[in-house]
């Protein structure tokens, strides 16, 4: 995708992020609880900026061997695009130059598109948390690095 790049989150894009936040989940992250993640020394933001203007964001923790990924979110009107496939493998990139072997992530059994693009980059099924969300299960999900 042309004019497509992945970047670090920088605080400036606080409020787009919030923005999606709100829009994308019933449980949306606060601006303190953003901040908090972007302090953390093991966590790593990235967003997507499409003709500058952010179209995405993952928020993940490299922590030894592992990247667990947190949040990824892309604008509903962009998502079937490639964005969300864009940030992960960036994501994957870095984590792998700081030594992750894995990455993990959780996700509702319900979100077919973000299941379906989890499959395609190679993730497998690990394990399964009953009605986690709400009366939706949680998925989890591994890929080896």
């Amino acid at each position: 995708m042309q004019n497509l790049s992945v970047e670090n989150f920088k605080e400036k894009e606080l409020s787009d992020i919030l923005k999606l936040e709100r829009e994308l989940f019933e449980d949306p992250y606060s601006e303190e609880t953003l901040r908090k993640e972007l302090k953390l020394p093991f966590s790593l933001g990235l967003t997507a900026k499409l003709d500058g203007e952010v179209a995405g964001y993952c928020l993940a923790w490299l922590i030894g061997e592992t990247c667990e990924i947190h949040r990824i979110g892309v604008k509903r009107e962009l998502q079937g695009m490639g964005i969300g496939r864009e940030l992960l493998k960036t994501l994957f990139k870095i984590a792998r130059e700081r030594g992750a072997k894995e990455a993990i992530l959780e996700v509702n059994e319900k979100n077919y598109r973000a299941i379906s693009l989890y499959k395609h980059l190679g993730f497998s099924k690990v394990s399964e948390r009953k009605n986690y969300y709400r009366n939706d299960h949680a998925l989890i999900l591994k890929l080896n690095l």
